[in-house]
């Protein structure tokens, strides 16, 4: 039986120390990441000042921030508010839609029910070139692959999420949405409309084994007695763990227990997430707090809507 060494301060330093020394994301994801796991159960709005303080310890400059954050304004994906002097930024109401599906993937087990059928989106001739393009990104968001030029299609019940995103994007009437079972006799079988979805599975998995012997050693800290962690070194770990598990999550195809692999690598990964998110959790929400309050901005309490991410991790 391996021996485990070291604190769980010192395994959250050396995950820290080593992204400092060699960075493998742009601060642009990065602040994505941020937003996702900190800022949007706080209210979901943060002053600027507060954001730099955060992502400084990273190597995340204020120039480097501000150019960043100016990128996902013009992207959509965050809006900007002033108050005197001050600028404060949120996720926008459009890439919320894409925050929800994400929150769902990266934090809950999945779900290992399927009925049998698909979820289908047909484009019609009358959607616009950028509307059409804006469409096809987002039902890559939620997991859907494409058969034809207009013809995409999801193994998981899309039709909720889809109401509020073909209504933003005034598509409501313009695309045909199904729900429908594969007739194997007369066509592809599941197994044959799996490898329509994006996602390369050799390629995930690769990533899936990569993650778990990086955060392995987190893992196993937090089962020893020096659990001790001050709190921005907390924070810090965390938002390199979930960066790290959101980057190769969001890259899965989504597929119900039926169609994928077995012993799959991710249900390792997500085993050593739950495990190390649970132990940096508290003290990383403290430093996130006190942070906002030192600066004079301070962040809406934490909302009970996101308490459960991650299931509780086995006994020790």
């Amino acid at each position: 039986m391996r021996t485990v060494t070291g604190s769980l301060q010192d395994r959250s330093a050396a995950i820290i120390r080593r992204f400092r020394q060699r960075p493998d994301s742009s601060a642009r994801t990065l602040l994505i990441t941020v937003f996702g796991d900190s800022i949007v159960p706080h209210g979901g709005e943060v002053w600027t000042g507060t954001l730099l303080r955060l992502v400084e310890p990273l190597g995340i400059d204020e120039r480097l921030a501000r150019t960043s954050l100016h990128r996902l304004v013009g992207e959509g994906l965050l809006v900007t508010r002033r108050h005197g002097r001050r600028a404060f930024y949120s996720v926008s109401p459009a890439a919320g839609h894409d925050f929800r599906s994400a929150e769902r993937r990266i934090y809950y087990p999945r779900d290992e029910r399927w009925d049998g059928r698909w979820t289908l989106v047909i484009e019609t001739n009358a959607l616009t070139p950028p509307v059409r393009s804006a469409l096809r990104q987002h039902l890559v968001w939620l997991g859907f692959g494409s058969i034809g030029s207009s013809v995409h299609i999801c193994p998981l019940d899309r039709t909720e999420e889809l109401k509020p995103l073909l209504s933003d994007l005034g598509v409501s009437g313009q695309v045909a949405v199904f729900r429908g079972e594969v007739a194997t006799s007369l066509s592809l079988t599941d197994q044959d409309l799996v490898r329509a979805i994006p996602g390369d599975l050799s390629e995930v998995e690769t990533a899936w084994r990569a993650f778990v012997r990086r955060f392995r050693p987190l893992a196993e800290a937090s089962r020893s007695g020096g659990r001790d962690v001050d709190p921005e070194t907390a924070f810090l770990a965390r938002t390199l763990l979930v960066h790290a598990y959101r980057r190769i999550v969001l890259r899965e195809p989504e597929l119900p227990v039926g169609l994928w692999p077995a012993a799959w690598a991710g249900d390792a990964a997500y085993a050593i997430a739950a495990r190390c998110y649970h132990a940096l959790n508290a003290d990383a929400d403290a430093h996130l707090t006190s942070t906002s309050e030192a600066l004079d901005a301070p962040l809406p309490p934490f909302d009970p809507d996101y308490g459960h991410r991650y299931s509780p991790p086995e006994p020790t």
